[in-house]
Formats: structure tokens, sequence, C-alpha cells
């Protein structure tokens, strides 16, 4: 049970293969008319063709490379903004009593700052019910029912730690009693790839909780210790023998 994992990074790496689909989807064809016109220019010089008509293909060339250019700088930065925003905004923490599951919602510049925006699910394990999976049509697709608490707010509101009964609390008070949207189930689908260990954890970080042991009441008896009445005694030595009289 210690080798179980409980926290979960997202899987950026199918940005990557997204983007260099990307680029295989634009560069081709572009290729393909750039070797087009150099062979309509060959053809051109041989024949003796208009300088113009030169000019047009040398121009198309130019256009082609221009935009496989604009094409190949906006995937790369995007790319990187997607693979830097997810690595550290997008994943799944298991808790003593509940599981975090947090993604990256987009970005935006408010008064020359700029505000990320984060949307935070928190399922309790008093509240689980379950999970459900497919492992041979979405092996990346996991949902989770239960109690669930929806946030949508900018991440540095969205901070929160864990207490010495393993409760999750967030820094900012007002959002343990409001501010979320409830709903019964929350869906992962892609962000961390196959899904197998997250249900797989999920099941026995469950296991654990249901083992936890109930919290006895607070007696404040067990803490302060009783005191004895001091028996009341006098200066006489004589007084305190015992007495044998008896009141027939």
């Amino acid at each position: 049970m210690s080798g179980t994992r409980y926290f979960f990074h997202a899987d950026t790496e199918k940005f990557r293969r997204r983007q260099k689909s990307l680029m295989i989807a634009v560069i081709m064809p572009l290729l393909a008319v750039c070797i087009f016109c150099e062979v309509n220019i060959m053809m051109c010089l041989r024949t003796g063709a208009s300088h113009s008509v030169i000019m047009l293909l040398l121009a198309v060339i130019g256009g082609c490379v221009f935009a496989g250019m604009v094409t190949g700088f906006a995937a790369a930065y995007v790319t990187e903004k997607l693979v830097r925003c997810h690595s550290r905004y997008t994943f799944f923490d298991i808790l003593p009593r509940g599981m975090v599951f947090s993604l990256y919602a987009g970005d935006y510049v408010n008064f020359g700052r700029r505000v990320v925006q984060r949307r935070l699910y928190y399922i309790p394990f008093s509240g689980f019910a379950g999970t459900e999976r497919d492992p041979k049509k979405s092996p990346d697709c996991l949902v989770i029912k239960g109690e669930v608490r929806s946030f949508l707010l900018g991440t540095e509101r969205l901070g929160y730690h864990v207490d010495a009964d393993g409760n999750l609390i967030f820094d900012n008070p007002e959002l343990n009693e409001r501010g979320f949207e409830r709903q019964d189930r929350v869906e992962i689908r892609g962000q961390f790839g196959s899904t197998k260990g997250i249900e797989r954890s999920i099941a026995e970080y469950y296991e654990q909780f249901k083992n936890i042991p109930e919290k006895k009441a607070f007696d404040i008896s067990e803490h302060i210790p009783a005191h004895t009445r001091k028996k009341p005694t006098t200066s006489n030595p004589m007084l305190e023998l015992p007495s044998f009289d008896r009141k027939w």
C-alpha cells in the first residue's frame, strides 16, 4: 500500500504529438506546392516563358514558406504554453479523506496582470459513490460519482492544505462553506493518459478511509485531574486519634 501513488501529473506529451501531427498536415501540402512551382519554373526557363509567370511562381513559393513559418511558430508557442500551464495546474491529488481534480481552464489579462483560471473538483470520500471506466473503448476516461464540489476561480484563490485529521481546508476560509456548485459526477478524459492507475489508487485509498477509527468525542474530564478534598485537621494531635466512644 505504501507504494501506491496519490498524486498524478497531467500528460503533456499529447500536446507535442498534436503539434507534430499539425505540422505534418500543414507542411506536406505546402511542400508539394513548392515542388510543383519549382518544376514549372524549370520548364518555363527551358521554353522561354514570360518573366511575369516565373515571378508569380516564385511568389507562390515565398507565400508557402511564409505560411509554413507562421504556422510553425504559432504551433510551437501554443504548445509550450499548454505544456507549461497543464504541468503546473492540472493534477489529481488523493487525500486521506477525499480527492482533488484540478484542471487548467485558461487565462486572461486583468489591469495588466495575468490571471490563471482553474476548475477544481473536490470529492470527499464520505460522499464517494464509485467509479466507472471502460478499458477497451476509453482507457483514458474515468468517471467519479458521488458528492462533487466544483469551483471555477483564479488559481491564487484555490490554495488548500490538509489538517491533522486529514480534512481538506482551503486557504480561503469562505470556500469551505460556499462558492462552489454541487454535482453528482465528474469526468476525467485524456488529461492523464490511461486512468487505470488513478482508478486503482482511488480504490486503495478509499479502503484506507473506511478503516480510519472513529474519532472519540472530546471529554474534558479525561484531561483535568480530579481534585480530592483534603481532610480538615487541627493543631491538637489528641483530637486526631481514633475515637472508640459508642452511643448505645
